[in-house]
């Protein structure tokens, strides 16, 4: 049976460069993926790698990502950073000025959280994000190569989840800069009527839409979650921020990879089940309806599971740094990470019917619910 390649890229802004220099590992070991489901940062990257022919991929990401560098400095440095390290001025830097490939300042959105002053939505813009998937991404490729994209996104007044599906209909840059909306930082984007927001407010990492699919070939499933379950203590109020975000975005992954294996578990229940039931009696349609559910169980899942463990001497603000050391450092994080992961899984596959997960934090292996 064809094995199916599937990619699974959360979101993370800045963090997102992890995720390049782990894609470059998985193309040089010759992972071309049939489908991509990405959410934010990861939909960026999802497109790049989707809309570029293979040997122009890896190419495509390294522009985007060496073009979001921020390396503007202060003309002045405030008496209060002098006690600071630079990788937290080059934070605070990036978070003040933004990136010149993805965002820059909205100051009436910043304005806007004084009294008295204009309103708005997002404290950031995205037209810079508009700008480069205009320049890097084929969206006539996008829509019509081998690789099936899905961006999952948010309906900010339903709560519901959207997924862009190029299997469906094309998708643009509206769609992926809807996907960035994490609100209040980005704005959200009207789409066919509905205000849209960043599919990491209900799944950063989206396994659900990914795995969730019905289907009879075996799949191994390569998911890159840039925000990490486990953490080291925090001492200061920005560090308790990126901690809080953190444990907000990385507890939807766990929580959705519990129910998927749950799920996995009572379908093959159901499937073992109607195998004992004479087959004029699962025609009852109270039964047969219940017994649908455990279709198809004979398909084995691979997952490899790979956590974005930070690098060296990361200090607060990391999604919103954009310098050029902590980029550079994610971006060979991912690649040594995904290397070590690699070989690690070898040719270990589940079994059929099996569910396997193998996890990651950066390139440790770690156990998984």
């Amino acid at each position: 049976m064809a094995e199916q390649s599937i990619l699974i890229l959360s979101g993370g802004n800045a963090l997102g460069a992890y995720q390049g220099g782990a894609y470059e590992t998985l193309h040089e070991q010759g992972f071309h993926p049939d489908q991509i489901f990405a959410v934010s940062v990861g939909a960026v990257n999802a497109a790049l790698i989707a809309g570029n022919p293979p040997e122009k991929r890896i190419d495509a990401l390294q522009r985007f990502w060496n073009t979001a560098v921020q390396d503007g400095a202060w003309a002045f440095r405030p008496a209060w950073t002098t006690t600071w390290d630079s990788k937290r001025r080059r934070a605070l830097q990036s978070l003040l000025l933004g990136s010149p490939a993805v965002y820059h300042a909205r100051f009436p959105g910043v304005l806007s959280m004084l009294p008295a002053m204009p309103t708005d939505t997002g404290l950031y813009d995205l037209a810079f994000l508009r700008e480069s998937l205009e320049r890097l991404v084929d969206w006539d490729r996008l829509n019509n190569s081998e690789i099936r994209l899905v961006i999952v996104a948010v309906d900010a007044n339903s709560g519901e989840e959207i997924r862009f599906d190029t299997a469906k209909s094309p998708i643009n840059a509206d769609h992926l800069l809807a996907s960035c909306g994490f609100i209040p930082f980005f704005p959200p984007t009207q789409i066919d009527g509905q205000l849209v927001v960043d599919g990491g407010m209900t799944s950063n990492l989206p396994l659900e839409a990914a795995l969730d699919e019905a289907g009879t070939e075996d799949r191994l499933c390569i998911a890159l979650d840039l925000f990490r379950h486990g953490g080291p203590d925090f001492k200061t109020v920005g560090q308790a921020m990126d901690r809080q975000l953190e444990l907000l975005l990385s507890t939807q992954s766990w929580r959705a990879l519990r129910n998927l294996r749950q799920r996995h578990e009572l379908r093959r229940q159901l499937q073992l089940l109607a195998n004992q039931i004479p087959e004029q009696q699962r025609k009852d349609p109270t039964l047969a309806s219940a017994l649908a559910e455990g279709a198809h169980t004979d398909r084995a899942t691979t997952l490899l599971m790979l956590s974005h463990a930070g690098v060296p001497h990361d200090t607060e603000m990391r999604a919103f740094d954009f310098s050029r050391p902590s980029l550079t450092e994610r971006w060979e994080a991912g690649r040594l990470d995904m290397s070590h992961a690699l070989e690690a899984l070898g040719t270990r596959r589940a079994a059929p019917g099996e569910f396997t997960v193998h996890g990651f934090n950066g390139s440790e292996p770690r156990a998984l619910v």
